[in-house]
């Protein structure tokens, strides 16, 4: 594996870590400043509003707790300093209150650009339900 691919796969298990947890501080730092997001059924989330989005996200923390989160990519492409990947994402969850598991497998598509420090961020990301 060569340099960008171990800095891509870091990133990668870094998310994964901060997605288990639930560490909102950890998955802001994922992300470009200037970030852009496409989720499904929602308006396009920016920079500020992804960390705004993230800080609600550890609000529904304290009722559910993590079972599963796994980033599959099935393709990486690296052009310099940034790299387009797409896969999918899949995981499961249990509502504390309730004990109802409930899991989810989304298809996505990332571009990467690589920082000054030579680290990798989420720059752009669009998902959908995968069916």
């Amino acid at each position: 594996m060569d340099e960008a691919m171990r800095g891509i796969e870091t990133l990668r298990r870094r998310d994964e870590t901060a997605s288990k947890a639930y560490d909102v501080k950890a998955l802001a730092e994922l992300w470009t400043p200037d970030a852009v997001a496409l989720p499904p059924g929602s308006p396009v989330r920016r920079g500020r509003d992804l960390r705004r989005d993230l800080e609600r996200m550890a609000e529904a923390a304290r009722e559910t707790e993590v079972l599963d989160y796994r980033e599959v990519f099935e393709e990486t492409l690296v052009f310099g300093d940034t790299a387009i990947e797409w896969g999918h994402i899949e995981g499961s969850e249990r509502d504390r209150g309730t004990g109802k598991v409930t899991s989810s497998r989304f298809h996505v598509m990332r571009i990467l650009k690589r920082i000054e420090d030579g680290s990798w961020r989420v720059h752009r990301s669009i998902f959908a339900p995968a069916g």
